[in-house]
């Protein structure tokens, strides 16, 4: 695990290991964090573990090209969201606790493309499973220096 204990990040995402890290502590605060408690409620009740394998192959999948996540991770949100239906403040909520999590602990491309995409994701899973746009999701450059982040695509230029 290149960084995973430090008070601030300094080594990037690089395989498997850092991405468990990552999903373990994400999952350890939206499990418990009570906008996300209702849709989080059924993995929750099987634990973390019987999910963590596939969410890593997903994210080594988006991050790496590691070929590894076979499943629909649509289809998988549409599950959840027949039982407690997502809007754009789970959305919303989610991606900030991502982000946090990832800038406490890593720094560097990769972990700028978990952001990025993580961003790309919500989008798109949010206007797929409520037929509703939501932009502000859609952050293509993370922030930095304490700068907004750039929505617009063009890397702030």
């Amino acid at each position: 695990m290149s960084q995973s204990t430090t008070a601030e990040a300094s080594a990037d995402l690089i395989g498997r290991a850092d991405v468990e890290a990552l999903l373990r502590r994400f999952y350890g605060r939206a499990l418990d964090d009570e906008v996300l408690a209702e849709p989080f409620a059924e993995l929750r009740a099987d634990g973390l573990e019987t999910h963590v394998p596939t969410m890593c192959d997903f994210w080594e999948t988006v991050l790496f090209r590691a070929g590894l996540y076979r499943g629909s991770a649509l289809q998988a949100h549409r599950d959840i969201h027949r039982r407690a239906p997502l809007s754009d403040r789970h959305f919303r909520r989610w991606l900030s606790l991502w982000h946090n999590t990832v800038d406490e602990m890593y720094r560097g491309p990769a972990a700028d493309r978990a952001k990025v995409q993580a961003g790309r994701i919500a989008w798109a899973m949010h206007r797929r499973l409520t037929g509703v746009d939501a932009p502000e999701l859609l952050v293509t450059q993370p922030a930095r220096d304490g700068q907004a982040p750039d929505r617009t695509g063009s890397g702030g230029r």
